[in-house]
């Protein structure tokens, strides 16, 4: 009896072992841009966007049908990120950050607050075929409340945003 016990427990011990190891992963890529400076032109690249309007990192979680879960964060100025992640249908949800890490909600130009400032893509994930959701457009905050000096005006002491008196009075934030 004790010689069943014994193998019964390195039969479940090698199960768990092997079933750990059997999961499959396949990978998914996002890319990022901004929207076009002028309405009718192309989207602005992340490459220049990110520093342009103040946009350090995005942070990526997605949850999948199957409860994985993913967290990461990235720079933003490449505008693109490939990942793997385990088989099945995800959500991927992007929200942008700050410097300091922060996330960024953006305001319009009035200093309402943008309904929905974070970006969400559906994939299905396998393990032959890297996925590549549409490219995901960012909302930039306004020039006023994205900590750079967009007048380029280079004040000496490094005035930007309410601090830049080409700002004064703007509504898109309350304090810098």
């Amino acid at each position: 009896m004790s010689m069943w016990r014994s193998w019964s427990r390195m039969l479940c011990l090698a199960g768990g072992l092997g079933a750990v190891g059997c999961t499959d992963y396949g990978s998914y890529t996002l890319s990022w841009a901004f929207p076009p400076v002028e309405p009718a032109g192309p989207d602005e690249a992340a490459s220049t966007g990110c520093g342009q309007h103040g946009v350090d990192s995005l942070r990526v979680t997605g949850m999948s049908t199957e409860g994985d879960g993913e967290d990461v964060t990235t720079l933003c100025a490449p505008g693109t990120f490939a990942h793997s992640v385990p088989v099945g249908t995800w959500t991927f949800t992007v929200q942008q950050l700050d410097v300091r890490g922060g996330p960024i909600s953006p305001n319009d130009a009035q200093g309402y607050p943008v309904p929905d400032p974070m970006v969400s893509a559906s994939v299905a994930v396998d393990t032959n075929t890297q996925v590549y959701p549409p490219i995901i457009v960012l909302t930039p905050r306004p020039g006023c409340d994205d900590g750079v000096d967009n007048d380029a005006d280079g004040h000496p002491d490094g005035r930007v945003d309410l601090d830049d008196p080409d700002c004064a009075g703007s509504a898109s934030t309350p304090a810098e």
